[in-house]
């Protein structure tokens, strides 16, 4: 019989440990089975592989350089004001947060024009494409406005190019809400069952077993609390491959 000996809080996850039957003395003997109910990129990358422009998942941090006037797109004083190419190195006013496959900018456009960043939610006015050709793509014209009436050829790649911008991604972060959020509700919950089923399985707590272990530590993310329907983009199931853990224990 196995023991359930802790579930507490550890920053933003669960941590569940089971170990061996109430006689068992400590030190246990532990593995910890990270990346399996919580996704963690750096352990599973292939995992993020299909994703449509994996390169860009929420929370990817960018900044644009102006190819034709060679600065960085900056948010003056950090938001609320305009939004400039006139800065010659890029720090944190000139570096923007991408959220699934677009970026959006906290700003309003003055009559489809200019770009400002003054709102703190993003909608369609704040939301631009990032590639590839823009029906209206955004242009530098001058230092001291970014605007979205560009009228030019979508061909034109060129650096004198007043649209084309230079894009350096900065920081990126790849846990289960980017996965499941960049391959949306119709291919996240197979794509996170199959995980579930294949990356531990009864075979592996038997070998566990076998030479010597007797606890395993399984971080688990704090949206199982409402598996099957955690809220989105999450997708439920890691509760059931949670209870496959105990069942594999006794």
């Amino acid at each position: 019989m196995k023991q359930l000996v802790a579930f507490g809080f550890w920053l933003w996850l669960f941590c569940v440990a089971i170990t061996k039957s109430f006689g068992q003395n400590p030190p246990y003997k532990a593995v910890n089975l990270g990346g399996w109910l919580v996704v963690e990129g750096w352990m599973t990358p292939s995992l993020f592989d299909a994703i449509p422009n994996k390169d860009l998942l929420d929370g990817t941090q960018v900044q644009l350089k102006s190819t034709s006037l060679n600065m960085y797109v900056s948010a003056e004083n950090g938001g609320g004001l305009d939004l400039v190419a006139n800065r010659p190195t890029a720090s944190g006013w000139e570096t923007f947060r991408g959220s699934e496959q677009r970026l959006h900018w906290s700003g309003s456009s003055d009559q489809g024009k200019r770009a400002f960043a003054r709102t703190t939610e993003a909608g369609e006015d704040e939301t631009f494409v990032i590639v590839r050709n823009n029906e209206n793509p955004l242009r530098a014209v001058s230092g001291d406005s970014v605007r979205g009436d560009y009228g030019g050829s979508a061909d034109d790649w060129s650096d004198q190019n007043p649209s084309v911008f230079q894009m350096s991604i900065v920081g990126t972060l790849q846990g289960e809400y980017q996965l499941t959020n960049g391959y949306g509700p119709d291919k996240a919950p197979s794509v996170m069952k199959n995980h579930w089923d294949t990356y531990i399985i009864a075979d592996d707590f038997r070998f566990m077993s076998e030479n010597g272990l007797t606890a395993v530590r399984i971080p688990v993310g704090w949206w199982i609390m409402h598996d099957p329907d955690p809220p989105k983009p999450f997708v439920g199931g890691s509760l059931q491959a949670l209870d496959n853990a105990f069942t594999w224990a006794e």
